[in-house]
């Protein structure tokens, strides 16, 4: 998968907001740069996220948001099924680290409950 792959302007910063940010230091504003960042941020997570990470300035948007970052780890797994990977990935790039694919053999003590129309439910 390549970075241009999956674009998220949602949580990116415009070349105007970058410009007037970009050589801020994140954990060391002052208080009219933090007003400023208030002022031009407007997404909530992306403006905290930003406030606490930091600026990845290829990507324009927040550390944690980076493609680069989170589409470094896109090729180190896969559920062995295209549509799932594509789901997995889309919620990394969003809401970063809340989906995760994890192998079956990784639970322990896994209990059968039923299984109907398109899957099997189990207990962990």
């Amino acid at each position: 998968m390549s970075h241009s792959s999956i674009q998220y302007e949602e949580f990116k910063l415009s070349d105007d907001v970058l410009e007037q940010i970009k050589d801020f230091n994140n954990k060391n504003l002052t208080e009219e740069q933090s007003l400023l960042i208030d002022k031009l941020i407007l997404n909530e997570k992306l403006k905290y996220l930003y406030k606490r990470n930091g600026l990845c300035k290829e990507y324009k948007t927040a550390y944690n948001w980076c493609q680069c970052i989170i589409q470094q780890n896109f090729k180190n797994w896969t559920s062995g099924n295209h549509e799932i990977d594509k789901f997995i990935q889309k919620a990394q790039l969003n809401y970063w680290g809340s989906f995760e694919w994890i192998e079956y053999n990784r639970f322990e003590n896994v209990k059968y409950l039923a299984k109907g129309g398109f899957g099997t439910i189990y207990e962990l």
